[in-house]
């Protein structure tokens, strides 16, 4: 497993020109509305509902709207990529495997949070069959368990770009010109310059 992490981080970091886009995001919101549908999904799909499937529904929402990050480029041309197959980073002890949750566009939150909760596990327990990691189009990749602040992933080729999140702290931040305690994230997405700039990303 780590020769073929080896081979493709260092294929990705040689080959693509990788830029890094960064902010904060308020999820104070996000994570009231997480509470309020824990019990509905529990009772539904016997799971329960994450920042992660939040954050998996919302980056096919947003790669809808700006298909140029689902896309992928072979050398010569860029490919509009019709699906959008999210992979989500799963640390194991021998290292990362990224199973892929596809068609995630036209998934509800509760088939994303059955769906993903499935292969995490598959994952975990090394069940995984290849066609479950392999497709993807975008990878978010979650640190926030591990008290990991912000940091930058690696594009998983033949991909685009990939979503690194960190922990969701209590911060003062300036909300309509009063200072309040909110849950705030920070997100830094990696993406290929060959294919997209800045405006876009």
């Amino acid at each position: 497993m780590r020769r073929v992490i080896a081979r493709k981080m260092t294929d990705s970091k040689a080959r693509i020109p990788h830029f890094y886009i960064s902010t904060e995001v308020d999820m104070t919101e996000a994570a009231k509305m997480r509470e309020s549908l824990i019990p509905t999904v529990e009772a539904r799909a016997g799971v329960r509902l994450s920042i992660t499937d939040l954050l998996i529904k919302a980056a096919a929402m947003a790669l809808e709207e700006f298909p140029q990050l689902n896309a992928t480029y072979d050398g010569e041309s860029i490919r509009l990529l019709r699906d959008i197959n999210i992979g989500i980073a799963v640390g194991l002890d021998e290292g990362l495997i990224v199973p892929v949750l596809r068609t995630a566009n036209r998934m509800d939150l509760i088939q994303i949070a059955s769906e993903a909760s499935r292969l995490i596990t598959k994952s975990r327990e090394k069940r995984l069959r290849e066609d479950e990691f392999f497709g993807g189009t975008f990878t978010i990749s979650n640190l926030g368990a591990f008290n990991v602040d912000s940091f930058t992933a690696i594009i998983n080729p033949p991909e685009t770009a990939i979503l690194a999140v960190g922990t969701i702290r209590e911060k003062p931040a300036v909300v309509d010109g009063r200072i309040e305690i909110r849950k705030m994230m920070n997100v830094t997405l990696s993406a290929d310059h060959r294919v997209v700039d800045g405006l876009i990303a």
